[in-house]
């Protein structure tokens, strides 16, 4: 189990509906998913921010969601506005903080190669296009199960379009949404 890096815990996070300063002041007590997406015209950021606004509806016990965003809030919001406006996302147009989870640079391979075509046209056939890029569009995504300070889970993206599956992140019980009232956590 690792922990998260140093700049998490003092280093100054903007961005929306966020609940405190810095990230760690902004993480619940419990599990949080810290999702790092990739530039505003992405294709598979576009899909990941649809798929887990959905399964966050639709299933109470999923963790809470901040996203991370590789610029400013203008390249943000063309983003995230009409799939989920409300959502919480960090900027970081310095990525600083990818660079402090070992998000890096993609390269050819991971960024164009023959895998990303599959998923590309997987997130086409669920209505998702490609726009216009934004800054750091080399930048590789990631996304991390935390529980506070620590990383207990992550998902090590094999190229931009490898799509992890959400609904089967360990540790994490789904429960349907129409069984079961807000106040009702899984066992």
């Amino acid at each position: 189990m690792e922990f998260l890096p140093e700049s998490f815990k003092t280093g100054k996070a903007t961005g929306t509906q966020l609940r405190g300063d810095t990230i760690l002041s902004c993480l619940p007590p419990g599990l949080c998913l810290l999702v790092f997406l990739r530039h505003r015209g992405c294709i598979f950021s576009k899909e990941a921010v649809f798929d887990l606004r959905e399964i966050s509806e639709l299933c109470l016990s999923f963790p809470p969601i901040l996203f991370f965003f590789p610029g400013e809030e203008s390249e943000a919001a063309s983003l995230f506005s009409g799939i989920w406006d409300d959502a919480s996302v960090v900027f970081d147009p310095e990525v600083s903080f990818y660079e402090d989870m070992g998000l890096r640079t993609g390269t050819l391979s991971q960024l164009a190669g023959p895998e990303v075509l599959f998923g590309t046209a997987r997130a086409a056939l669920k209505g998702h296009f490609y726009g216009i890029p934004g800054n750091n569009s080399l930048r590789m995504p990631g996304a991390f199960l935390t529980v506070r300070d620590r990383v207990v889970w992550e998902h090590k993206y094999r190229h931009i379009g490898d799509h992890p599956d959400w609904k089967r992140i360990p540790g994490v019980t789904l429960l349907p949404n129409e069984e079961f009232g807000p106040g009702v956590q899984p066992a």
